[in-house]
């Protein structure tokens, strides 16, 4: 099998992978969402927040280690194998005995039990055969599908069924421990190799390893800083609206959006000559389809949370609005940290991401924030301000035409907003049924969205480069489209 082809299968197979798990998750939250109050879902937060933070500082990047090494010996993985269990069993011992610290830091009695029993899933998740790391070097994704596809679906039947029987944090909680288990036993069922405890090559992967720790730590900072603030400063049902509101905002971005922008991060690679030109397609391109999304979650925030999650969020509905530019800033950030690395500029990203860090922590802990709703401004304030930072700086280095970019970006901005405007219109009339008016909705404002969009490339095309290269697949498709009706 050819390189291109391999890579092509591996693409497929990781891909339906997340949009299975990533769609089993949403489900799963719409669900959990109707059965489980805010408190439990702040517990859930608190836990799964604290764990992320020690998983960071824990993460011995096998991966990315195993990956760019020439060759992969069998001390390689028994060593891999042995140094994410030290780390991650001392993760899960620290942090059992700091649990009664943090339960009372938070001010949640309830955290204490909660974080001692879910701190387990950190050794358990290191206890997976490292042969699975070959697996990925060698592209080899097959026996990593059904058993990510059966650990999905049994930690999603064990969570669901017990929160419909005991509502409360622990069903969350009991689920990740069975997806751990089902992923760390069953990954011994489809690989052969018996790893053992051996650290021989300990000092080359901790040369290696330590960059990765620290840029996961700095990451966290930057991603969960505003959720360990809403801790502090509310209860834990605000806590649980808070970042249920926001996961859910960035829901689209993590299964669908960000995975489908991969591909441009290649094509800036490709060519260096042409990289300020293939930037500005690529940004246009995301900017295309993140406008619409967004202008659509801030013009009907309470119907989407209602249809969504039910009436008893609706008091956490007008995050959604800030929420929704913070999803477009993550979109943008992510195509913007990869055109940096595409670029050859990782450590010019090393640096930006420290500083821009401690700015938004910063911000975060010194301005004060008496409501919930001014947390969720403050926090999508800063994730614009950090975005529009690295855009100048890329602008600097790369010189993609910022002024250009913006001036091709403002007239599909209008048709979003004209088709808004047209949605209003058609259905003046609110449907009794929260489901119906939000398909109606949904259907009226991407077709008219749609449309325009297609007929403004097309009628562009001559005139502007940019719109040149998006109306080529378009003419495909409608050249298509035209034969199949003619047959």
């Amino acid at each position: 099998m050819s390189v291109s082809r391999g890579v092509l299968q591996s693409s497929a197979i990781l891909a339906l992978i997340q949009l299975f798990q990533k769609s089993l998750g949403f489900v799963s939250t719409l669900i959990l969402a109707r059965l489980l109050l805010p408190e439990h879902f702040g517990v859930v937060a608190m836990v799964m927040i604290c764990l992320m933070l020690f998983e960071n500082i824990a993460d011995a990047g096998n991966e990315h280690y195993t990956l760019q090494k020439r060759e992969l010996t069998a001390e390689d993985l028994h060593t891999a194998w042995s140094f994410d269990l030290l780390l991650k069993s001392g993760a899960c011992l620290l942090l059992i005995l700091l649990s009664p610290l943090l339960a009372d830091y938070f001010r949640m009695p309830e955290l204490q039990q909660t974080l001692q029993v879910a701190s387990l899933v950190l050794p358990i998740k290191a206890l997976q055969n490292p042969q699975l790391l070959q697996f990925a070097r060698e592209l080899n994704y097959r026996p990593v599908l059904l058993l990510s596809l059966i650990q999905k679906l049994l930690a999603f039947l064990v969570t669901v069924t017990l929160a419909w029987l005991y509502p409360s944090a622990w069903p969350v909680i009991i689920g990740a421990l069975v997806s751990a288990l089902v992923y760390s036993g069953g990954s011994y069922l489809v690989c052969h190799f018996k790893p053992r405890w051996q650290l021989q090559q300990l000092n080359a992967q901790w040369h290696f390893s330590k960059w990765i720790m620290l840029r996961g730590f700095i990451g966290f900072c930057r991603f969960q800083a505003d959720n360990i603030l809403v801790s502090r400063r509310f209860d834990t049902a605000a806590l649980g609206g808070y970042n249920l509101l926001r996961e859910l905002s960035i829901l689209p971005a993590i299964a669908l959006i960000i995975p489908c922008s991969q591909p441009l991060q290649a094509a800036i690679a490709r060519d260096k000559t042409a990289e300020g030109y293939r930037l500005r397609l690529s940004l246009l391109l995301l900017l295309l389809l993140l406008l619409p999304i967004t202008l659509f979650a801030m013009a009907y925030p309470d119907l989407i949370v209602s249809t969504l999650l039910g009436s008893q969020w609706l008091s956490y509905s007008g995050l959604l609005v800030p929420f929704a530019c913070f999803f477009l800033t993550f979109c943008l950030f992510d195509l913007l940290s990869n055109a940096t690395l595409a670029t050859g500029r990782s450590k010019l990203l090393f640096w930006f991401d420290l500083w821009s860090t401690l700015l938004v922590v910063a911000v975060l802990v010194l301005i004060p924030t008496a409501a919930l709703l001014e947390m969720a401004w403050l926090r999508a304030l800063i994730a614009i301000l950090t975005t529009l930072a690295l855009l100048l700086l890329l602008q600097r280095h790369c010189q993609f035409d910022l002024i250009r970019l913006s001036g091709l970006t403002l007239p599909y901005l209008l048709l979003a907003l004209g088709s808004w405007q047209l949605t209003e219109l058609l259905i003046a009339e609110r449907p009794a049924q929260p489901l119906m008016e939000l398909t109606l909705r949904i259907s009226c404002y991407f077709s008219a969205y749609a449309i325009t969009l297609i007929l403004l490339t097309l009628a562009l095309r001559h005139r502007i480069l940019e719109c040149q290269q998006l109306a080529q697949p378009l003419q495909h498709g409608l050249r298509w489209l035209r034969q199949r009706l003619e047959h």
